[in-house]
């Protein structure tokens, strides 16, 4: 059997989804599993490499899941040639100029959404990506989930009849820091951060409709700002500048009208 060894830079794992979701539940659960069995009878081996910000948070994850190569600098792993993948998953802010740096640098790129924080830089990033001749790809993750996968069975068999209306509630129960510890990092409810609701969760609703229901044709929301005043994870109070909720309507290309409400302020 023939191994082949892919090493994937990992940037922004020291980070709640970057940890949890992208490196143990994929990447590590890929590499315990023993790979992954490609069609030519080889398999396939993940070898990440941990990028961050905390020299401290790297080193304990290393060592706990047995992780060769961490470091705090992204310019040392992108010149390196046996890097292959870049995958980004750190602060929204620094997204743009650490993807147009790994496509730069010629990585394969894959990352957590949105990939910039305006229309413009995102599209301007595709297009480099494009031209540098290299695959990209962005997470959407939710279309996989199994309650998505079965709604996509009922509607492509016809259980609903035709739709006209599709309405949606999401929301997390995010504490505000005071009583108890936050849940959610501080950084999303700054704007000067690339926080924010609609950032981190319109990009999901895009897929999501265009993938259950069809393209997005038009969209009106309104943001508020709940909860102007939060706790940070070192215990200390800021302002929020950000929308922790929005409401909004979208109007697809086929007519169908899809109403969903966006909140951080559960439990608020």
């Amino acid at each position: 059997m023939t191994i082949r060894t892919v090493q994937i830079a990992m940037n922004g794992v020291t980070g709640r989804m970057g940890y949890r979701q992208h490196l143990v539940r994929s990447i590590l659960a890929i590499r315990d599993a023993g790979g992954l069995d490609l069609p030519d009878g080889s398999t396939l081996m993940p070898e990440p490499i941990l990028i961050g910000r905390s020299e401290t948070k790297l080193r304990r994850m290393a060592e706990q899941h047995k992780i060769e190569h961490w470091t705090t600098d992204l310019d040392e792993v992108l010149s390196s040639d046996s890097v292959e993948i870049y995958f980004d998953s750190a602060v929204t802010s620094a997204r743009e100029p650490a993807v147009r740096a790994a496509i730069a640098a010629g990585k394969h790129i894959y990352c957590e959404k949105p990939t910039a924080t305006t229309l413009a830089s995102a599209l301007e990033l595709a297009r480099l990506a494009d031209a540098a001749g290299i695959k990209s790809g962005v997470v959407q993750d939710k279309l996989f989930l199994p309650g998505l996968r079965k709604l996509k069975r009922l509607i492509d068999g016809g259980f609903f009849g035709r739709i006209l209306s599709v309405r949606g509630e999401f929301g997390y129960w995010v504490f505000e820091g005071d009583w108890q510890p936050p849940n959610r990092p501080s950084w999303n409810y700054r704007a000067e951060d690339g926080g924010g609701i609609v950032l981190d969760m319109f990009p999901h609703w895009d897929y999501v409709l265009r993938g259950l229901f069809g393209p997005i044709r038009t969209v009106q929301a309104i943001q508020a700002t709940g909860i102007p005043a939060r706790v940070d994870e070192a215990g200390q109070p800021y302002e929020a500048t950000a929308d922790d909720a929005a409401y909004g309507i979208f109007q697809l290309e086929n007519g169908i009208i899809a109403q969903i409400n966006s909140s951080w302020t559960v439990f608020g």
